[in-house]
């Protein structure tokens, strides 16, 4: 088994501030009662695909940092192939965050160690947050009391983001890249790409890029030269 991995690196383009969703308010409410040992210390976020759960656990990295609160995120995919010896072990006032806990069901050693992260969260040695892709209850966590502890604090489930929800997310993205994405060129992208979140925030990333390199404004004829032949005919 290989060693533990580094924690995932602080990504800036995170906030609680720029997450968009009908309860975005609720959220960052909870998550900041957290870190601030005022709400729960034990949560979970769990969502389909695109609803948010990797940017809160990095918007919540960079709480953290502001507070200067010590903040471990793992990804669950980077610690399947990792050893879960001693992971319990942080610091006393540490806040672990696991993204995509529920892809360590079935795995002995992950789920005793988790017990265990449970354990003194409740001891009220540790904060833990995390994020899944549907309740504990319905995951196929083998180790009864895990999945039991795991829905001992607050559960938050994240919405698919609508047309709408999508449109803003992509101007307060764009925003951040300093972009200068006009009406017609959003309503393009929209209508004839993907419509899945993660597709659409890769096809501005690959517009930045491509803006930067020709020194040229992201307009229609840029967005077909560059996402050809990803667009809808």
């Amino acid at each position: 088994m290989a060693q533990l991995p580094l924690p995932l690196q602080f990504d800036s383009r995170f906030s609680l501030d720029n997450y968009i969703a009908e309860q975005a308010s609720y959220i960052r409410h909870q998550l900041t009662a957290l870190f601030d040992e005022t709400g729960e210390s034990l949560i979970g976020l769990w969502g389909g695909s695109d609803s948010g759960k990797t940017h809160l656990l990095n918007a919540c990295a960079l709480y953290a940092r502001s507070a200067d609160i010590l903040y471990h995120l793992f990804d669950a995919a980077q610690l399947m192939e990792a050893s879960a010896d001693g992971f319990s072990e942080f610091p006393e006032g540490t806040v672990l965050a696991v993204d995509n806990i529920d892809l360590l069901a079935g795995n002995r050693e992950w789920e005793a160690a988790f017990y265990q992260v449970v354990n003194r969260v409740k001891a009220g040695e540790l904060r833990f947050l995390f994020s899944l892709s549907k309740q504990p209850r319905d995951t196929g966590f083998r180790l009864p009391d895990l999945k039991s502890r795991l829905g001992w604090g607050l559960l938050i489930a994240l919405p698919i983001p609508d047309d709408a929800a999508i449109e803003r997310i992509l101007r307060e993205r764009a925003r951040l890249l300093g972009l200068e994405l006009g009406d017609e060129a959003l309503r393009f992208l929209l209508s004839r790409h993907s419509r899945r979140l993660k597709d659409q925030m890769d096809a501005l990333q690959r517009l930045d890029e491509a803006a930067l390199s020709m020194q040229r404004r992201i307009t229609v004829p840029l967005i077909r030269e560059v996402l050809q032949p990803d667009l809808d005919r």
